[in-house]
């Protein structure tokens, strides 16, 4: 008898009940105060102890190399997942135990809008410090924003990034149909999410994919509404014109208020 397991790079073989996380790329095994996200590499447990790994372990060996370059190009940006190190096994990242902001949104009521406008400045932030240092993140989403001890927020994922060469300008940069403006576009849906306390995104690879108007939700009465409707319609071509609009408004905004802890207000 046979048993299929998941294996290190160097053939060792993982045990499933550390498994916490899996995407298309890779795994993402737990140890402690650390994860360690892995490439996707499988095999099989013979009857006689021995592992025999998959034939087609080699495609998939490398997968993670961009996203180590990523993570090294954004070492030290203040709201990027803590990453500890980058080996051949894969990358070993700090463990955020409070998850997602998808899975906060899910199970939890609307915190207060102080909070709110916390999490839409500080999402803002991190993609612009992202750009920066000259990465596209393009996979920006909900599910991809952890929350550490205090609640605030943490990027991670960058294995669909593209790193934009020092002498480029990223706003003129298309990376394989990554552009800053599709950055904007994504961003946009998170900070509508957060806003509205309900989840939205929209399949938008490319700029040649944009949706219509008509196939993105009414912002009518909603708070920095007029933002995200210029975002969604490409008025803006860099994070930076971006930020700025939302640190004035959050600035001139009642429901800006002062923040309390996102827990007060839903218990």
């Amino acid at each position: 008898m046979t048993v299929d397991c998941i294996l290190l790079v160097d053939g060792r073989r993982i045990d499933a009940a550390d498994l916490v996380g899996s995407g298309i790329d890779g795994f993402v095994i737990r140890n402690g105060s650390y994860v360690l996200k892995i490439p996707k590499l499988f095999g099989r447990l013979l009857s006689d102890g021995t592992i025999e790994a998959d034939s087609e372990n080699h495609f998939h060996v490398n997968h993670l190399e961009l996203e180590k370059q990523a993570y090294e190009r954004l070492r030290g940006v203040p709201g990027v997942a803590k990453c500890i190190e980058c080996t051949s096994d894969g990358i070993l990242l700090k463990y955020y135990q409070n998850g997602a902001l998808s899975e906060y949104i899910s199970c939890h009521k609307p915190p207060s809008m102080p909070w709110r406008w916390r999490w839409v400045l500080q999402a803002t932030e991190i993609i612009a410090l992202c750009h920066e240092r000259g990465v596209l993140v393009f996979d920006i989403a909900l599910r991809n924003f952890l929350l550490a001890d205090d609640f605030s927020l943490r990027i991670i994922d960058f294995s669909n990034s593209s790193l934009v060469p020092q002498s480029m300008d990223i706003t003129e940069a298309n990376l394989d149909g990554c552009t800053a403006r599709l950055d904007l576009f994504h961003l946009a849906n998170v900070i509508y999410s957060i806003m509205t306390w309900q989840k939205f995104s929209f399949d938008c690879a490319m700029e040649s994919e944009w949706p219509t108007i008509d196939q993105i939700p009414d912002l009518e009465g909603l708070d920095v509404g007029q933002i995200i409707h210029a975002c969604w319609n490409r008025e803006y071509t860099t994070i930076q014109e971006f930020a700025l609009e939302i640190r004035l408004y959050a600035k001139t905004s009642s429901s800006a208020g002062i923040l309390e802890s996102p827990n007060q207000s839903n218990t």
